[in-house]
């Protein structure tokens, strides 16, 4: 386990910076890189987190579309929809199985054209 470098909550997406998890965003490109996860519980700065790298999770608060795309989304998140905006990164996170279940598999990123 590393720790992480910010406060995060459970299922938020974070990048490996360095010795830390930071939290990932779409919105910049430093903060949108390899090697993506997820947080398995929230955590506290300074604490060692757990990370799926590759899984299956499942959070009933998610409203995800069976069988679409998972976006990496602005601040740490994961939605249906792409970011769209000049500058923003899109990362396809993983595939949705269920409404709040969803085959998390990290894809290369695509920037936006600035």
């Amino acid at each position: 386990n590393q720790s992480v470098g910010e406060s995060a909550s459970q299922y938020d997406v974070v990048f490996l910076d360095g010795a830390f998890w930071k939290k990932a965003d779409a919105r910049d490109p430093n903060k949108a890189r390899s090697p993506l996860g997820m947080l398995q519980d929230a955590v506290l700065s300074g604490q060692a987190a757990d990370v799926w790298l590759r899984a299956i999770p499942t959070n009933a608060s998610w409203a995800l579309t069976s069988g679409g795309r998972v976006f990496l989304a602005s601040g740490g998140g994961v939605t249906i929809t792409p970011p769209a905006a000049s500058g923003d990164t899109v990362i396809v996170m993983g595939r949705a199985v269920t409404l709040t279940r969803m085959e998390l598999s990290p894809e290369p990123s695509i920037l936006i054209a600035v």
